[in-house]
């Protein structure tokens, strides 16, 4: 890249040069500036509606990751720019980026991070790294800035060729920008572009039918729980608690908020789920922990709503602390960021003694383990309540556990951003405050609870690869989501915090509606192409399989997991599944030597550590030519024409194997030198079949009958 830069800067001179020959013109010289503002007229950086240019810097290099600065020829040299959205890095390359194929953000370029995902920002001056905070002075001969980003990427610039005091300007943009000291300071209040909601099958919990419909899907009775809707935000029992949710019907509104007051952050008892007769509530512990008559009265109220009024389970989730987690976080960071070759060599050596020391798997399977015995409690007829705090953090975590456990419809995409809306969002996981949105002394812990959720979700994925409708690439690519300051869904504390944003303008835009972001070639990798569905979903459009199909004798198999049947039929609650049957529970291994590494999220930005041409991405690829061949030879028995089945499958596997395009381990999130039309092609075809229900499926019932 920098010989390229090199040869566009000579064949400016040389143009230059070949224009002075001429007797009639006066002598001209091309300086450095010259040439740099030829550069910057080449790259253009793209800004979004609302968005505003802070300071720029040109002739700047980008450092690949696990990099030595010295070594001659590292790096690309390109234009680096601050809005108040973003940190964008252009090269000549970029221009190029057709060529490759990774999953690519409509708001982000590839070399582009949001303001609101940088962690850390360290300066380097005479070799000595130094880190940077709004309230230190930034050098003005800064050699080099190292980016830490939340998301486990990091960014490292060198500021040798570019004009005096750049770095530091670089610097003091990002201090002010990347760490705002108000909500409302967020680029999510600027953004004024026009948003139409096209979501039609994602439950918001933002309203009374809602959850009256998450009721009846889980089969609680009306007898015994009813919706509480308060119409005015001001009698909102605390700011945490949304509009509307669950709780005991024998109690009145006024005698419900009233008690709410005794618990920390008026968060009183909420009901979330039901498994035939055990319901699932949560509820905050005490504001004074000296007089507990008051929770007795709650506890007995829950007990009631019980068919054979057993007693309640209390699960008391005080530990892991909220500052446990995020050391072990910030430890598992490091490990995973590398700033040069020596570090990443030493931490290679040790790398599982500094994995245990982090704790983070431990901090899972105790997660797991949490979510297990609720589950089994809940199987076995009794009601669980989950105490801690207000309420608000591994409430969330261990609750949504306990149903992707129990509930095959939360493992569904549509079913599982239903989960999320329901435990994160409506019911106010301080998402502002864990994942430091703001950065205000008034601002409580910072923990990353939700990433620890999505790591729990990922080693059920791989435990149960064919139960999850949504891949890894889904889960990473959520984690992303959450530092995208232009929808709202993980950018507050609470609802009331929304509502009130929205009175005063802001624009919401679900995260859930993933077409804002990313092109079909894309949101195509969320989809798990082997995902087995407990039963038919009648919701759902399912292939019609003629009587001539010949069904594959590996797919339609018993499946693995224990199975209990119903005692009621299938309904269909706005076009919500509801009792699938038969029901397929997990029982997941919770022990630390059953986990493992969560490499694509915390790895994808080391192409040190990426195999070329293979891992698991390149293995789903094979399946996803196989989805799309098995359903045009469904097709061809269905219409007697076979003329049109592609010459792979004419020729064998081996053949369609050879023929196969080559993705990397980290795709896609890292570029690969495919035919990106090939590529597409494929992933745009098994996109189509998967909307429609994976062919797995359809053969499998077309054999069970």
């Amino acid at each position: 890249m920098l010989k390229r830069l090199s040869s566009f800067r000579f064949s400016l001179r040389r143009e230059a040069k070949d224009a002075d020959s001429e007797p009639s013109e006066p002598t001209t010289t091309v300086t450095d500036q010259d040439v740099d503002g030829e550069l910057e007229r080449n790259l253009k950086p793209k800004f979004l509606h609302g968005e505003l240019e802070v300071t720029r810097a040109s002739r700047v290099v980008l450092y690949p990751p696990v990099t030595n600065k010295e070594d001659a020829g590292a790096g690309k040299e390109g234009l680096l720019v601050v809005t108040n959205f973003k940190l964008s890095f252009i090269t000549l390359e970029d221009s190029q980026s057709a060529n490759f194929v990774y999953q690519e953000n409509i708001f982000l370029g590839k070399n582009d991070v949001t303001l609101s995902n940088i962690d850390m920002i360290y300066q380097v001056v005479d070799k000595k790294k130094k880190i940077l905070s709004p309230q230190n002075k930034t050098s003005s001969r800064i050699e080099y800035l190292l980016i830490v980003c939340k998301n486990f990427r990091t960014l490292k610039f060198g500021f040798k060729n570019s004009e005096a005091k750049k770095g530091k300007n670089i610097a003091d943009a990002l201090l002010k920008f990347a760490f705002p000291t108000q909500h409302n300071l967020l680029f999510l209040y600027r953004y004024k572009e026009k948003y139409y909601n096209t979501i039609r099958n994602v439950t918001m919990f933002n309203k009374k039918s809602d959850w009256v419909s998450e009721l009846h899907r889980c089969g609680a009775s009306t007898k015994d729980w009813r919706v509480l809707y308060i119409d005015n935000e001001s009698s909102l029992p605390g700011n945490s608690m949304p509009m509307s949710y669950v709780i005991p019907k024998d109690i009145t509104d006024e005698d419900y908020l009233q008690t709410a007051q005794t618990f920390r952050g008026a968060r009183n008892a909420i009901w979330v789920y039901q498994y035939d007769s055990a319901s699932l509530i949560r509820m905050a512990e005490l504001a004074d922990k000296t007089d507990s008559r008051m929770e007795n009265v709650v506890i007995e109220r829950v007990r009631a709503c019980h068919p054979t009024k057993r007693q309640p389970y209390i699960m008391d989730l005080t530990k892991p602390t909220l500052h446990t987690i995020n050391t072990s976080y910030q430890k598992l960071r490091q490990l995973c960021t590398p700033d040069s070759p020596k570090t990443f060599s030493e931490q290679d050596d040790k790398f599982l003694k500094h994995l245990e020391a982090s704790s983070w798997l431990l901090n899972v399977s105790q997660c797991l383990s949490y979510a297990h015995d609720v589950a089994g409690r809940m199987k076995n007829g009794e009601t669980v309540i989950l105490q801690e705090n207000e309420g608000r953090d591994m409430c969330c975590l261990i609750s949504s556990l306990t149903q992707i456990i129990l509930d095959a419809y939360v493992r569904t995409i549509n079913g599982f951003q239903s989960l999320v809306q329901k435990e994160w969002v409506a019911l106010g996981h301080p998402f502002s405050d864990r994942l430091r949105h703001v950065n205000s002394p008034v601002v409580t812990e910072e923990c990353p609870l939700f990433l620890l959720f999505l790591d729990c979700t990922w080693q059920l994925l791989q435990q149960y690869p064919q139960d999850f409708e949504f891949t890894e690439t889904y889960l990473t690519t959520m984690w992303d989501a959450a530092f995208m300051p232009i929808f709202d869904t993980f950018q507050f504390n609470s609802e009331h915090d929304r509502l009130v944003a929205r009175n005063e303008g802001l624009i919401l835009r679900p995260v859930w509606d993933w077409g804002e972001q990313f092109a079909d070639k894309d949101i195509v990798y969320f989809s798990n192409p082997c995902y087995r569905r407990p039963a038919v979903e009648p919701s759902r459009r399912s292939v019609v399989l003629p009587a001539t199909a010949i069904p594959l004798p590996i797919i339609g198999a018993p499946d693995y997991h224990p199975v209990q049947p119903l005692s009621s039929g299938s309904r269909i609650v706005q076009g919500i599944p509801v009792d699938t049957e038969p029901r397929v529970i997990l029982s997941p291994q919770c022990s630390v030597k059953w986990l493992d590494v969560w490499v694509q999220c915390y790895y994808r930005w080391l192409p040190i550590v990426e195999i070329p041409n293979g891992g698991m991405p390149q293995v789903e690829l094979f399946h996803r030519v196989i989805l799309s061949n098995i359903c045009k030879l469904q097709q061809a028995l269905q219409t007697g024409d076979f003329d049109d089945l592609p010459t792979s499958q004419q020729n064998g596997t081996e053949r369609m194997v050879q023929n196969l395009p080559s993705v990397n381990s980290f795709f896609p999130f890292s570029r690969n030198n495919s035919d990106p039309n090939e590529l597409t092609d494929i992933l745009i075809a098994s996109n189509e079949l998967l909307v429609d229900g994976s062919i797995f499926d359809a053969i499998s019932q077309a054999h069970n009958e």
